[in-house]
């Protein structure tokens, strides 16, 4: 076209093509506070030329299309690093409330655990008949019991909290993945040749961003505009035009604890989810609450064992041995929901000092037991199976578990402390009824008319005594008594050198319960007397030594009185004593350790959310230094295409006039 009419033609176009950029560019100011939204750009091109007498003349310009600025590597660091920042927040966020509660400088736990030991039970050692002292251990007893009740209740509180926050973070994925979907269907529809619907394309993105901050996805291109989205291991959430909506569903061993499946198959999602409020959720989970929850419950355990064992070996204000102190949550042995059959199992802390922080997997294949540590993913070894009856007992880690009834295939998980701090108890009420004295008292002399008369002429000794799981070698065994029968040693024959001869009987008796030999000068012979009660079991050992005997010289072992503190002294040492952790650690340094490692995990929790957020805000820069809308820019451009669309304008406006003249030459 060539003449008027193509100058004509050739405004009109320019003036269209300006009139759409600036539309384009009023869409970006308009837009410029809109999330996810991607900046615009009208894309203009030279229409073909045509040719007129033998020149090459323009047909102005035309819009070609409308694009968006968009970078989908940089797209995708956003999706990944939001994830990661999500994760790191939702895990700071539970994990602080359990270092308080643990590590805390005012935790009321380690002011109870030092209370107890150190108020009380030093207390009743240093005066061991004292009623009123005796009183105020029971009451430490009680407040120790409730303070670690209470720490327990609030780390079962905080696992309640995580089921319900996976189902609100479940409950938002669908409604996602579902939007998503729908995305999907409509960008698929109204994506032509060369074009495509920005707006709808941005929603979509903005909506994978929300779904990154609940779990990590991967997401793949596929045609006509659409996108499949995955779990970061690889599980479908979105496929094209469909979602696939997920559920919370009860673990299969413990059905306190809710894991994540698909809703439609009730397949398990949990162990390979990552990023993301869930994936936070998750990891707080597994690597915080349940190992400090079993911690806590290991050192409630061992305390109910130490304490119950040692109140076993002494003697109370009646001459009783000592009852229960307290009473430790029990083992939790759960059956899988697979199984079939009706196996009956229960488990029982044999030996605190071996019990580790870790659960227990145990699998039966209808002629074998394998026992699994679920924290190292080891088979334990070590681990004893026995027949008793019908029953089958498998022992390992201080565990002991019954079982009866199992078929091929059937799996259990064992739980020793989960619950030991949750359910554990002070159950002994009556001050009269605490331990404080040893067994025996080891005196010179022997009974005559009721008191003790001493006319030992040579320097032997004979040891106050200790407890011991066993006799030892080279013990003599006193069978034919039991703790805390009256015993007399009388020597049968002196000396200054060799061996000499004694007897044990009971006072007054001429009944010979043991007789042995003695080396002079040397370390001293053992007498082992044993508990006829399990717990403790075990035996109460004495050492008689010297280097002088002069026959007929003698010891009494008598039952401790209610002044003697030498059972109460040993309970004040259980809190440094090395009790757990196979003799590694102690009640306080079991303590320690657990604050050490809730500690170390809180500050590597800020550390990593610290770091994730910085990384995350470094890609949204990125990305809208690509597809942000920049105000100084779209005014430039405003005023740029403003003067073009005026230009064009007045080519109309000249167009028109020659037109007009033309018209008026010719009439």
């Amino acid at each position: 076209m060539s003449g008027i009419s193509g100058l004509l033609n050739n405004a009109l176009t320019g003036l269209q093509a300006a009139q759409s950029a600036l539309q384009v560019t009023g869409n970006n100011i308009a837009n410029v506070n809109t999330p996810g939204y991607s900046r615009e750009t009208a894309v203009q091109s030279s229409l073909t030329p045509s040719l007129y007498g033998g020149q090459y003349l323009g047909n102005g310009a035309q819009i070609d299309a409308v694009t968006r600025s968009y970078n989908g590597y940089l797209q995708s660091q956003v999706w990944s690093t939001a994830a990661t920042a999500s994760g790191a927040s939702t895990l700071d966020t539970q994990l602080q409330p359990i270092v308080n509660l643990i590590a805390g400088t005012d935790s009321g736990l380690s002011t109870s655990i030092n209370q107890f030991f150190a108020s009380g039970v030093a207390q009743v050692a240093a005066n061991p008949a004292d009623i009123p002292s005796r009183q105020n251990l029971v009451g430490q007893a009680q407040s120790l019991a409730q303070t670690l009740q209470t720490s327990a209740q609030q780390m079962q509180q905080a696992a309640d909290g995580v089921n319900q926050q996976i189902g609100q973070s479940i409950t938002a994925i669908n409604s996602l993945t579902q939007q998503i979907a729908r995305l999907n269907v409509q960008i698929n529809s109204l994506s032509g040749a060369g074009s495509a619907p920005n707006s709808l394309l941005d929603q979509r993105d903005q909506l994978i961003t929300q779904l990154s901050g609940q779990v990590g996805v991967t997401v793949l291109p596929q045609d006509g505009n659409q996108v499949n989205v995955f779990t970061g291991n690889g599980q479908v959430l979105v496929a094209g035009a469909q979602s696939f909506d997920l559920k919370t569903t009860p673990n299969a061993y413990d059905p306190s604890q809710l894991e994540v499946a698909y809703a439609a198959n009730g397949a398990v999602l949990s162990s390979g989810l990552q990023g993301g409020a869930l994936g936070g959720l998750l990891q707080f989970r597994n690597q915080v609450l349940q190992p400090a929850q079993n911690a806590l419950g290991r050192i409630a355990d061992g305390l109910a064992s130490a304490m119950n064992s040692q109140q076993a070996q002494g003697l109370d204000l009646n001459g009783q041995f000592g009852a229960a102190m307290f009473q430790a949550g029990s083992v939790q042995v759960l059956a899988s929901s697979t199984n079939s059959g009706n196996a009956v199992i229960s488990g029982s802390v044999v030996d605190a000092n071996a019990l580790t922080t870790a659960d227990y997997r145990l699998n039966y294949d209808g002629s074998n037991w394998t026992v699994t540590n679920l924290s190292s993913g080891q088979p334990v070894s070590g681990a004893t199976v026995a027949a008793s009856g019908s029953a089958t007992v498998l022992t390992f880690d201080g565990v002991q578990v019954n079982v009866s009834g199992a078929q091929a295939g059937n799996s259990f998980e064992v739980q020793p402390t989960r619950y030991g701090a949750l359910n554990f108890q002070s159950v002994l009420t009556d001050p009269t009824k605490i331990a404080a004295a040893s067994p025996y008292v080891s005196s010179a002399g022997q009974m005559q008319s009721g008191s003790l008369v001493n006319t030992n002429l040579g320097n032997l000794t004979l040891s106050a005594g200790q407890y011991s799981a066993s006799s030892g070698a080279g013990a003599l065994v006193i069978s034919g008594a039991s703790v805390p029968t009256s015993l007399q040693v009388t020597l049968t024959s002196g000396g200054t050198s060799g061996a000499v001869g004694f007897e044990v009987t009971q006072p007054g008796s001429a009944t010979v319960l043991a007789s042995g030999s003695l080396s002079l000068g040397g370390s001293g012979q053992v007498l082992s007397i044993p508990y006829a009660s399990n717990p403790p079991g075990g035996y109460w050992n004495v050492t008689l030594a010297g280097s002088t005997a002069v026959s007929g010289d003698a010891f009494t072992l008598s039952p401790a009185g209610g002044g003697n503190g030498g059972n109460a002294q040993v309970m004040a040492a259980l809190q440094t004593a090395k009790t757990l952790a196979g003799g590694s650690t102690s009640l306080e340094g079991a303590y320690s350790q657990l604050v050490s490692q809730v500690a170390t995990q809180g500050s590597q929790a800020q550390s990593a959310l610290s770091a994730a957020t910085s990384v995350a805000a470094q890609a949204t820069a990125a990305q809208q230094s690509v597809s942000g809308v920049n105000l100084d820019e779209e005014a430039t451009r405003l005023i740029q295409y403003q003067q073009a669309y005026q230009a064009a304008a007045k080519a109309i406006q000249v167009g028109s006039s020659l037109f007009t003249s033309l018209l008026q030459a010719v009439q």
